[in-house]
């Protein structure tokens, strides 16, 4: 009744880690230089800056730590595995990323709009910027390419749903980290240009608003995930479809789903068979729906077959 892909948990863990390890080699640069130029220059957008690697850091660092622990082999305890350890990880980094780069952001823009200090080595800020921009561009686009090639031929809305939180909530934090190394290129060239420290503060403020406002929509999808979240509407189609390309299945009566963790899916299904089937063809019937299921949908890892009767033809008997 239990069904395990050992090969594609294999593939999809590498897939996910190497986005992961790539944000987090990134972060790393993104936090010491930013840092040390931040103090050097006085700027709250290159702080912001700092406390943006740091963040990244974090999070990565806490996937990283969930991934390993999500692979846990299933046992007594857990049953259907620790898939969905990974989910927690990712909602505590989702707070910190929320708490130590958005509001920090926000406090010393403010900080620097109410009581304004000049800007040292704006120059080197801004080469800065230009480099951190890169670097997240380039490892915003490598975890886009892991989404891309789990989910080919997907619509945008369903990779959007993707159980693979480690990956997306990477992706999201290097796409946050080049838009916010973008809008703080913008407020010191400004600045090199005014000498008006508004544009530096202001830059870090905007930077807070764009990371606590992903990280609550970002917070919004774990909760779905950790509370049981099912597959779209037209994953569950292809589900159905799949068992009924099988001899003897008339009908499916329920359906339920509900992710395991990344890319690993359970799957309850409820069929009506044609009448006068013995005991062994119902269990050859029964593996092969099974067998049809996991070959359209590789990530339903446990599946469970019932064999029922339409509640019309019980009201009948």
């Amino acid at each position: 009744m239990l069904q395990f892909n050992q090969n594609m948990d294999q593939v999809t863990e590498e897939s996910s880690n190497s986005a992961i390890v790539t944000s987090f080699v990134v972060s790393i640069f993104d936090f010491s230089v930013n840092l040390t130029v931040a103090i050097i220059s006085g700027s709250a957008v290159l702080l912001s800056q700092a406390l943006q690697g740091l963040s990244d850091l974090t999070t990565a660092g806490a996937l990283l730590f969930g991934d390993r622990r999500s692979r846990r082999a299933p046992d007594e305890t857990y049953q259907f595995g620790y898939g969905r350890e990974l989910f927690f990880y990712a909602a505590l980094a989702i707070v910190m990323m929320f708490i130590g780069t958005g509001l920090l952001s926000v406090y010393f823009g403010w900080q620097q709009l109410v009581d304004p200090s000049p800007l040292q080595a704006v120059e080197l800020g801004i080469g800065l910027l230009t480099i951190g921009l890169l670097g997240n561009a380039f490892a915003a686009r490598r975890s886009a390419q892991k989404l891309n090639s789990t989910h080919a031929n997907q619509t945008l809305l369903m990779r959007a749903k993707s159980s693979l939180i480690g990956t997306k909530t990477t992706f999201v934090i290097d796409s946050i980290g080049t838009v916010a190394a973008g809008l703080g290129l913008i407020s010191l060239t400004l600045y090199a240009f005014t000498q008006n420290t508004v544009f530096d503060g202001v830059g870090s403020i905007l930077i807070g608003l764009l990371t606590m406002s992903s990280a609550v929509l970002l917070l919004r999808d774990v909760k779905g995930l950790i509370v049981g979240r099912a597959v779209p509407p037209s994953v569950a189609e292809q589900i159905k479809t799949a068992a009924l390309k099988v001899e003897h299945v008339q009908q499916i009566l329920d359906l339920r789903t509900m992710y395991l963790g990344p890319q690993q899916l359970l799957v309850i299904i409820e069929v009506h068979l044609n009448d006068n089937l013995n005991t062994d063809e119902i269990e050859h019937i029964t593996d092969t729906v099974k067998h049809q299921v996991k070959t359209e949908l590789p990530q339903a890892r446990v599946i469970q077959v019932e064999v029922e009767t339409p509640d019309a033809e019980l009201s009948q008997q």
